[in-house]
């Protein structure tokens, strides 16, 4: 319940009120009420006939182009009364809608290898980026943005892994070399992965720069801790450049494999977009396949139509038989009577034969020649 009382009515408010209301009141000329009229319009397939046009422009056709679909129509279904007239103008409605729902489903089809596309487009531009020179030493200190795709994480380490291959051939050691790679591992290293961080660690940190340019005292101190004072020499700087090498063609081949199984994936999901998913498709096929029997009924009740017309005899000329609506009254009245009259005779000689048979089975034998009397 609101706790807000219900302001009191006065004349004043009253009349603001009045004012107020003058402001909302719709549209008004008859242009905006036919307007009006489309606001819910999305497929236009239960629109009324009065407004069939105007719905026909709003979803951007051609009118003209139903009213010729309209005039084929009559031309081969042939001339006909007010009733045929209005059967080949259902049926023209309904394969205009037949046509318009062809169109929905080729859009939604357009739309999803539009996502495709976009999808692919993003992944070249994310790749694009993480991709760079191994001389731009720059890039060490950059920091790239992430990305969930494998292909291009794998791109990003190798031009990471490139790049650090660069600078330890240059004999260049740095803190941000080793942070830089474990950040992109993200903890999950293997046995090589492990020897180069460690090497890189050994090569790069500040505790061992500081300990060559410590006096002998200090050293011997730093040894008696445990900490070896002696920064990996060129046998170290050789075996981490052949690490990276085989780390490098790792990451490569993993890459190829990434790519390839990316362009897999593309073409399997533009194949996918030839038979779209979801409610809205099956929606739109089970429109299609009630279409398709309407369609269907509605042609079969022209043809019927047509035959029964051309079979009807000919009217006297003073005689108005209503655009030959009593006629065909008059051959469906006559076709049933004659049915009848087969059912009544046929269920007659039925009779008549079980009453024979009933004397053959009571009588015997002698009964026979009655019995053949009964079926002559």
């Amino acid at each position: 319940m609101s706790l807000r009382k219900s302001p009191q009515l006065t004349p004043q408010l009253l009349a603001a009120s009045r004012h107020n209301a003058q402001h909302s009141t719709g549209p008004r000329s008859a242009a905006a009420k036919q307007n009006s009229k489309l606001n819910a319009l999305k497929h236009g397939a239960y629109v009324s006939n009065e407004d069939q046009r105007q719905a026909m422009l709003a979803l951007g056709e051609d009118p003209g182009q139903f009213q010729t679909l309209t005039q084929e129509l009559m031309s081969a279904f042939g001339p006909g009364d007010a009733l045929w007239q209005k059967q080949v103008e259902d049926l023209a409605w309904l394969y205009w809608r037949r046509e318009r729902l062809e169109r929905a489903e080729e859009g939604l089809k357009r739309r999803a290898l539009q996502g495709i596309d976009d999808w692919q487009h993003r992944r070249q531009q994310e790749m694009a980026r993480v991709t760079f020179d191994a001389s731009q030493h720059e890039m060490l200190d950059a920091n790239l943005s992430g990305s969930t795709d494998r292909g291009v994480g794998l791109r990003k380490m190798l031009s990471y892994l490139e790049l650090v291959r660069e600078e330890i051939q240059q004999r260049s050691f740095r803190r941000r070399q080793y942070s830089v790679l474990e950040s992109l591992y993200q903890g999950v290293t293997g046995w090589r992965q492990a020897l180069i961080f460690g090497l890189l660690h050994r090569f790069s940190d500040s505790l061992y720069l500081d300990a060559q340019q410590a006096d002998e005292e200090e050293q011997q101190s730093l040894r008696k801790m445990g900490f070896d004072c002696e920064p990996p020499g060129e046998a170290g700087r050789q075996e981490l450049l052949r690490l990276l090498e085989e780390e490098i063609a790792s990451v490569r081949e993993e890459f190829a494999y990434a790519e390839k199984a990316n362009e897999e994936r593309a073409a399997i999901e533009r194949e996918a977009c030839l038979a779209p998913e979801g409610e809205t498709w099956s929606m739109m096929l089970r429109q299609e396949a009630a279409l398709d029997r309407s369609i269907d009924r509605k042609v079969r009740i022209l043809l019927r139509l047509r035959k029964e017309l051309t079979n009807l005899p000919t009217a006297p000329p003073a005689q108005d038989n209503g655009g030959r609506m009593g006629n065909i009254d008059e051959v469906l009245d006559r076709d049933n009577e004659s049915y009848d009259h087969q059912s009544v005779e046929t269920l007659e000689n039925l009779k008549m034969k079980e009453r024979c048979g009933n004397v053959y089975e009571n009588k015997g034998p002698r009964a026979e020649s009655r019995i053949m009397n009964c079926e002559l």
